[in-house]
């Protein structure tokens, strides 16, 4: 049976190299636009693995706003809140776009609340008294070819009447953090105050952060803080993370529709392909019918065909855009980041959707094939 399905296929030589190719265009763009939802999905997961299991508390309506520090004792009051800090989080280079989630990102912190759960390449972590000094992420130190002791500029920018106004500060580099493959590899980090300051930011956090006490619920008390503390919404560490989740899933959507539509017309390629192949071996079938086959012969022969072609286009497809997503990850690490990441799960998801193409669009072609009564299949002209 296989020597059969290779010979027909091998007689077919144009044909069958067009179906591939387009069964190979369709699975390349599931591979291309898939690397970069998984990339996407591992970036969330572990930078929220790095957030740990506290309660973040964000300016309630407000998309960018900022909370008083005075909220940070409001929240301290708050029953089963151990502690609570606050981060302030903006744009290293403001014209160059940037903010929590994209972008190179300035994180002012506490020193004693600093980022610790990834370790440093080299240096040292940011001490109480340390003034304009900072550690930064990998990508950042790739990116602006940084070293222990170099130098950072970082812009602040603000609007006066018609015009606005860019300041700039040169800060002081003392550590640099381990790849993470988070957010936190694109952040600078710097003192609280330092950021404030610079920032015009006096007595403002982007983010509150509660620590809560052992064995306590952390849904009920980011409702206890929803309801002791005006004007901030709370989120427990499994809201955060369904919310963040929710948002990936409607982009995941977008960035793959746009792929299986390209794999769906390469399998209407095989469905057409696999229609002419079975008008044109009318004869062909009909002789095997008269020889004995029974239907299930030449239904798994049509069938196996197809399947063949999906076999062979989704490990092209799958070849193809892992070699585009190597060198175009290559091109980007020069920038200090990566746009893709090729993943067990998607390969997988790809092979099969390949499969899966092939013997779908070839099963009416099939079941055409094994209709025809043996004396019309050898009258047919």
């Amino acid at each position: 049976m296989f020597d059969l399905i290779i010979r027909s296929l091998t007689q077919r030589k144009m044909r069958t190299g067009l179906t591939i190719f387009g069964i190979a265009l369709g699975i390349f763009a599931v591979v291309v636009m898939g690397g970069m939802s998984e990339h996407m999905n591992l970036v969330v997961d572990k930078s929220l693995k790095l957030l740990a299991n506290n309660i973040q508390i964000e300016p309630d309506g407000t998309f960018g706003g900022t909370l008083d520090d005075s909220k940070i004792r409001q929240v301290k009051r708050v029953p089963g809140v151990s502690d609570a800090y606050g981060v302030l989080v903006t744009a290293l280079d403001p014209e160059g776009g940037g903010g929590l989630g994209g972008g190179d990102m300035v994180f002012g912190v506490l020193p004693e609340r600093q980022l610790k759960d990834a370790s440093l390449t080299s240096g040292r972590y940011l001490v109480p008294g340390d003034g304009y000094k900072a550690v930064v992420g990998s990508s950042i130190a790739r990116k602006f070819n940084l070293k222990v002791g170099d130098e950072l500029e970082m812009k602040s920018k603000r609007l006066q009447r018609t015009s606005s106004i860019t300041n700039t500060r040169n800060i002081s580099v003392v550590g640099i953090m381990e790849y993470t493959g988070s957010f936190f590899d694109n952040s600078v980090q710097i003192p609280l105050d330092r950021a404030q300051k610079f920032y015009k930011m006096e007595n403002t956090v982007s983010f509150i952060y509660a620590e809560y006490a052992p064995d306590s619920d952390p849904s009920e008390i980011a409702r206890r803080i929803d309801l002791s503390v005006e004007k901030v919404k709370s989120k427990s560490p499994e809201q955060l993370r369904k919310e963040i989740e929710s948002n990936l899933m409607i982009f995941g959507l977008i960035t793959i529709s746009a792929a299986v539509l390209a794999a769906i017309i390469g399998g209407l390629s095989v469905m057409n392909t696999m229609l002419m192949s079975v008008s044109e071996r009318t004869k062909e079938f009909g002789l095997l019918k008269a020889l004995g086959a029974e239907r299930k012969n030449i239904l798994f022969m049509t069938m196996g065909e197809a399947a063949l072609m999906g076999v062979i286009g989704g490990i092209t497809g799958i070849a193809a855009g892992s070699v585009l997503v190597h060198f175009l990850n290559k091109s980007f690490e020069a920038q200090g980041s990566a746009l893709f990441a090729i993943t067990p799960r998607l390969v997988v998801i790809g092979f099969l959707f390949a499969i899966s193409l092939g013997i779908i669009c070839g099963t009416y072609p099939a079941y055409r094939a094994t209709k025809m009564s043996p004396m019309e299949a050898l009258r047919y002209e």
